[in-house]
Order: C-alpha cells, then structure tokens, then sequence
C-alpha cells in the first residue's frame, strides 16, 4: 500500500495486513524499554535487508483529541523491527491493523511487554507492575496481586518482584536511590516484616554481596529465625551450617559417648588456645576503636556465654550432684555447686 492512505476507509483496514510507510508509524511513547542495544539492532535491521521481514508488527490508527484519525498509526508490537528499519533505512514496514485497544488493554499489553523482556532490568519491571497495579486500583490491596498475574505477563521474575513490592518501604527507598540492587532487595524481602530494616542496613554496612546474602545467610535466618544478623554471618561464612541443624550421624552408626565427649572437649581446648593468642599477642587492643570487628567479637562471646551458661544450668538440673562443684551463672553472678556439708562448715566458721 502506498503512503496516500484513504482515511474515509480505515475501517476496511481492520484486520488486514498492510505495507505502511515507516514515517506513519510512532512507537508507544509510554514503552518503559527506553534503551536498546544499537549492535542488536543493527544485525536485525541488515537480516531484514537480507532476507526480508519475517514477522508482521502490529498496528492501530492514531486518533487526534476528538477520536477521529489522523492517517497515521501507533504501534502495538514489533518496536525492535521497528528501529531496526528504521537504522537501516528500510522504508516499510508490513503491518495487521487492528481496533484500537481500550485504555485497559494498552496498559495490560504494556506491562506484559516489560514483564516478558529479558534484557529488561528488574528495576524496570517492579516499576511496571507498580504502575499497572496503581492505574488498575488495586495497589492498596495486595492480597488480590496474584490474581492479575496472567494477565499482566507473569514471567519467571514475578515472585521475586512482588515480594520486593511488598517489602518495608526503607528496602523500596535503599533500592530506589541505588544503595542496594534487586538480588538484595528480594533477598531481603524474603525475611519477616519487622527485621527487613536491620538486615538491609546490615548487608550495607558490612558490604555484603547479594549472592552471599541470598544463598548462604537469608537461608540461615529463615531456618533459625531467633538468630541474629551476626550470628547468621558468622555460621554461613564459615560454611557447613547445615550439617549442625541435624543429627550428623546416620541411624546406628553413632560413635561412643566418650569419643563424642572427646571430640567436644578437644574443640573447647581449641577454642581457648585462640582465645589466648588473641589475648597474649596484642589482637584484643587492635580490634578496639573498629566497629565492624567490635560487634562481631561481641556478639559471638555472648553467644558463647549464652550456651555455656544453658548447657551449665541444664546439667545442673538434670543431675544435681551435692559434691559437683558446677559453677552455675546466675543474674551475672557466679554460683558455686556446694554440698550440704560444706556448707555447713561455711555457716560454722562464719563464712
């Protein structure tokens, strides 16, 4: 069809696939892909020099403010053949004219569009889905998101874009000014409510890599949710955390008790050796004044004093031996296991 389209007979058009002049056709203005890859689109436009155009792009007429057309058109799908004519200087495009689709559909169509591009960040997408949610009024009600998720694309992102919709507005914000990127964000949304904030301030303070992160400590902290940020660091840098959260023995083939009681004292040995060459050569004073490195030394030595003091108490209970000589913490008190005889003798001589 030549570039003088008869406007008395778009109507004859609808349905039918044209030849359209690439000048009377406006790619949608509201596309939220703003950016293309120029070699991308070079290699399609010369395909389509060379062996012609394989798929139709799809069209509908433009209407000016009083809804009558304007003899030329706004494209619906196809924007990469588009462009990619354009580079190279084909002047046609084959286009099926259709209705011009209600307000509703454009938006449908469009977020689809966004959803199902792959080279599309994710930033990108949330920002569509955001929008859609919005123009369908259905924002403030996100009990009823999932409902719309066929008809606004899906994709395989879809989960992780609305749990990121969903998250404390502080990872909205972060993620929004760049402090943290989507991997993050969705990783962190991943997490209860209430401990959204302290974790996203976490991973930006210590640097944190999202791919750590989501593996290794949103794992840790959604199998022990009472533990804490330092905790979960500490446990999944070191790695084989998982093998402590079950027994790691196989049924019947647990080792005797007094190996198990060796191989635990021999880690306690262990574990005041490094507690006195961090003490005798001098790496207690120059962690002092770090941040980083006081919080984590902290937070493990009240983990350490937590279990000893329970395994201490239970110990105690479980076997109160009078001649036990336990020292049981109690209210940051030290408690000596006395018998009832020594006591006695206290009470005597005065003591």
């Amino acid at each position: 069809m030549s570039g003088n389209l008869d406007i008395k007979n778009i109507s004859q058009l609808i349905g039918k696939v044209v030849e359209l002049p690439l000048h009377r056709i406006s790619p949608d203005p509201k596309n939220l892909r703003e950016v293309f890859d120029a070699d991308d689109i070079k290699d399609l436009g010369l395909n389509m020099k060379r062996i012609g155009q394989l798929d139709d792009v799809t069209v509908f007429p433009k209407e000016d403010l009083e809804g009558k057309w304007t003899g030329d058109f706004d494209l619906h799908d196809g924007e990469r053949r588009w462009r990619a004519a354009k580079m190279v200087g084909i002047q046609t495009l084959r286009a099926k004219v259709i209705q011009r689709p209600s307000e509703r559909e454009l938006l449908l169509k469009r977020t689809s569009r966004a959803l199902q591009t792959r080279v599309l960040e994710p930033e990108m997408k949330m920002e569509a889905v955001e929008k859609a949610f919005k123009e369908l009024n259905v924002w403030e009600n996100p009990d009823v998101w999932e409902t719309y998720r066929e008809q606004l694309g899906g994709g395989a992102e879809w989960p992780q874009i609305i749990r990121t919709l969903q998250a404390r507005p502080l990872i909205k914000q972060m993620l929004d000014d760049g402090t943290i990127n989507f991997t993050l964000a969705q990783s962190i949304a991943r997490l209860p409510y209430n401990k959204q904030d302290e974790a996203a301030k976490y991973v930006v303070v210590n640097k944190l890599s999202g791919r750590f992160f989501s593996t290794q400590m949103v794992p840790y902290l959604i199998e022990n949710p009472e533990a804490s940020l330092a905790q979960a660091f500490e446990h999944t840098r070191v790695g084989g955390w998982r093998q402590y959260t079950k027994s790691p023995f196989q049924r019947g083939e647990e080792p005797p008790v007094d190996e198990q009681v060796d191989k635990f004292l021999d880690a306690c040995v262990q574990w005041e050796r490094t507690w006195e060459v961090f003490v005798s050569t001098g790496l207690i004073f120059k962690v002092v004044g770090n941040t980083n490195y006081e919080s984590r030394i902290k937070d493990m030595l009240l983990r350490i004093e937590e279990r000893v003091q329970s395994v201490l108490i239970k110990m105690e209970a479980e076997n109160p031996s009078k001649e036990s000589g336990i020292i049981i913490p109690l209210n940051n008190k030290l408690i000596v296991g006395e018998s009832s005889s020594r006591k006695d003798k206290s009470q005597k001589s005065g003591i």
